[in-house]
């Protein structure tokens, strides 16, 4: 990665080339992320910089030997550990990042700002949970053991760590007291509140920062063409959030946007049957999913209010700006904040294990009473 291939993160970026200009590195890091943020980037930026034969001016060069092979997700120094299950052809048992290390490379090449859900759905498990188990720990602990090879030290870089289960975590918790000679760890994480506590106090967390409305739209512009516009629109209705930024200016519609408006037109019609349904459907999903399309119905909901109630304009195109006029006038004041906390509810639940279809099919039959109570409340006004 190129400093200017990741929108944003001017300071963390100053930081981070400035650590290995200076050779002081910590030999462990921790980059708490966002959701549909740039972590992983930064991990893959700062691994770059740290290989590069000639950096120069806070960049990499981008014709030396070894950033060739960091650009293709190559270099014999750089590891990957990242969350797997199961397949059609590889048994639980067996699963660890090297089995998949051919599909991670072509993943990050396509879109290196790969989201959880991309990346299970690229290796066909996006109805499972993916994990970091024991498996990993046995190629882990043998590549600790190798000297750098090529570059100038050795980094593993550990993403979506919160998946790791306690068992790893406390194979590699050694290492990060004890580190090799040369030996970094880049451990990214959305959640390092799910990370054992003694990981964390053996890590120095860097913080990705908010990422504005014009620096992202200016991105958007170089990186995929798109007009000032149309940037600007994709950047404000984003928030920040960079992925789904990046598929709207690839024309790739927000998957959860169907989903959220098949579940309001099922509530508004009073549909049990059709609603049971769709909580089937929505429970046969991973946690993570059910956990991205709460994320994203809060995001509507939010949009949805400021549009109908407080009249914040909004720039949208199509069925998009359809929906969201017909439907924005049912989120008022008397209901945003039922529907709210009812979302949240539901991914509480959800991450605990309690039954999703169950989970669902409630939320459901409330969805429908906060409904109709913000009809009554628009037909008033």
């Amino acid at each position: 990665m190129r400093r200017n291939d990741i929108p944003g993160q001017h300071e963390l970026k100053k930081v981070f080339t400035r650590m290995v200009d200076q050779e002081k590195l910590p030999h462990a890091l921790l980059v708490h992320g966002v959701e549909g943020g740039v972590s992983l980037p930064m991990a893959l930026f700062l691994t770059s910089y740290l290989m590069c034969d000639f950096p120069k001016d806070g960049d990499v060069c981008g014709s030396c030997p070894s950033c060739a092979k960091t650009e293709h997700f190559t270099h014999p120094d750089v590891h990957f550990v990242v969350p797997v299950n199961s397949t059609k052809t590889i048994r639980k048992d067996q699963a660890n990042t090297d089995r998949f290390i051919e599909d991670w490379r072509e993943a990050l090449t396509s879109n290196p700002f790969l989201s959880l859900r991309d990346w299970y759905e690229f290796i066909g498990i996006e109805r499972s949970q993916g994990f970091i188990g024991d498996r990993e720990g046995k190629e882990f602990r043998q590549k600790l053991s190798l000297r750098p090879y090529e570059g100038k030290a050795k980094v593993f870089i550990i993403w979506h760590a919160d998946r790791m289960n306690p068992t790893f975590g406390n194979k590699i918790l050694k290492n990060l007291e004890e580190p090799s000679e040369r030996t970094h760890f880049i451990v990214v994480t959305e959640q390092p509140s799910q990370l054992l506590t003694t990981i964390l106090s053996r890590t120095q967390r860097f913080q990705e920062e908010h990422i504005s409305d014009d620096a992202l739209a200016e991105f958007l512009e170089h990186k995929y063409g798109v007009t000032h516009e149309r940037a600007m629109n994709l950047a404000f209705r984003a928030e920040g959030n960079v992925h789904a930024a990046t598929k709207e200016a690839q024309d790739n519609d927000d998957p959860w946007l169907a989903e959220f408006r098949e579940w309001m037109r099922l509530c508004y019609k009073k549909d049990l049957v059709g609603l049971f349904q769709w909580s089937e459907r929505m429970a046969k999903n991973n946690r993570d999913a059910q956990r991205q399309f709460v994320s994203g119905a809060l995001k509507m909901l939010d949009r949805c209010f400021r549009m109908g109630w407080i009249e914040t304009p909004i720039p949208m195109e199509g069925e998009e700006a359809s929906f969201y006029k017909g439907f924005a006038p049912f989120i008022n004041a008397s209901n945003v904040r039922q529907f709210m906390d009812l979302l949240e509810e539901a991914a509480f639940h959800v991450e605990r294990n309690v039954n999703e279809k169950l989970v669902w099919y409630d939320s459901s039959i409330k969805a429908v009473r906060f409904m109709h109570t913000g009809k009554k409340a628009a037909e008033r006004v």
